[in-house]
């Protein structure tokens, strides 16, 4: 299993090209997959009388910046992904060569645009799920075949209550999709409180459900207040989140279907160790067919004991045994 970390950046930017530059750099430098903006044009989220609709504009950059942003993430070694409101977006995501797109929550019962997604040379779709119902999800996932999607589960609340998060939900989908799961994944956009003793508890947590994909919101500085730093961690602490996530990646390893798991070196090591040695319990004669009643498991001094009671159950012993002497190879046939 391998997780894809995104550093959600948001519109921490704040229309500011030199700020989204830094942003990059550090979500490149955190150990970050991907570095994830909304890329905002006013007139695709709200008219102009919306309350926010100043603040929407005031994010919009020239789009000269973004390809300039595109090509920076290559240098950086890192995706970029985009968070698309409508045709314009959709159609410069395109472009500048985006690694991946993500319809917010709000665009996951958007028909149009989703088929405008489907029609797009786009390869890789997140579906914000947040306040999502099952019906839609499906409706989405259907109107965008041949794509890789991720559900992307998870929602900002400013703060989001532990107990909301309802990572069990990962789980479900994933055994939902099972079918698909060639073309869908699952991942969660984590928005535990920078400060809480769960900021890195809740992706974990949601490593384990089968998320392949964890979304983490980064800032240059939490002082500093930027757009979306509610749930933001600094860059630093965004490095130690990614180690922390592929060391629970690395933990959660690979199981194949053979008797043993496919068990690490270690463990199986450790089995060999920690068995006890088949032991009669009692004076044992020649030709004994030996049952639970005989045999005991202690730790001894034999250098090639017995250690599984199945291999020796119901066989005949070749010679008696004294009590509380190993059974060895020899003795039984």
């Amino acid at each position: 299993m391998k997780v894809q970390i995104v550093a959600e950046l948001a519109q921490g930017f704040e229309g500011r090209p030199e700020q989204a530059r830094l942003l990059l750099r550090a979500a490149a430098a955190a150990g970050a997959d991907a570095a994830k903006y909304q890329l905002v044009y006013a007139d695709e989220l709200a008219t102009p009388d919306y309350k926010y609709y100043d603040l929407f504009r005031s994010l919009e950059m020239a789009d000269d910046v973004w390809s300039g942003l595109s090509s920076y993430a290559r240098e950086q070694d890192i995706e970029l992904h985009l968070d698309i409101f409508g045709s314009r977006s959709l159609a410069l995501a395109e472009k500048i060569g985006a690694r991946a797109i993500k319809l917010h929550g709000t665009d996951i019962a958007n028909i149009g645009l989703l088929d405008e997604v489907a029609q797009s040379s786009m390869q890789k779709v997140f579906l914000g799920a947040g306040g999502a119902h099952l019906s839609e999800i499906e409706e989405a996932v259907s109107r965008l075949p041949g794509k890789k999607v991720v559900v992307l589960l998870g929602f900002q609340g400013y703060p989001t209550p532990t107990e909301t998060n309802q990572i069990a939900r990962v789980g479900f989908l994933c055994n939902w999709f099972r079918s698909a799961r060639e073309s869908v994944e699952l991942g969660f956009a984590d928005h535990a409180a920078p400060d809480s003793p769960l900021k890195y508890a809740l992706a974990a947590a949601a490593l384990g459900a089968g998320a392949t994909v964890i979304e983490k919101h980064l800032t240059l500085g939490k002082a500093m207040m930027l757009e979306d730093h509610e749930s933001a961690l600094n860059p630093d602490e965004f490095k130690e989140f990614s180690h922390v996530m592929r060391d629970c990646v690395a933990a959660l390893g690979e199981v194949d279907d053979s008797n043993g798991f496919g068990m690490a070196e270690a463990e199986d090591a450790y089995r060999r160790t920690i068995r006890r040695h088949v032991v009669a319990a009692k004076a044992i004669p020649e030709g004994t067919v030996l049952s639970p009643a005989d045999l005991v498991l202690k730790r001894t001094a034999a250098e090639q004991p017995i250690t599984n009671l199945n291999d020796v159950y119901q066989k005949r012993t070749s010679r008696a045994v004294a009590p509380n002497q190993a059974l060895l190879v020899d003795d039984i046939k």
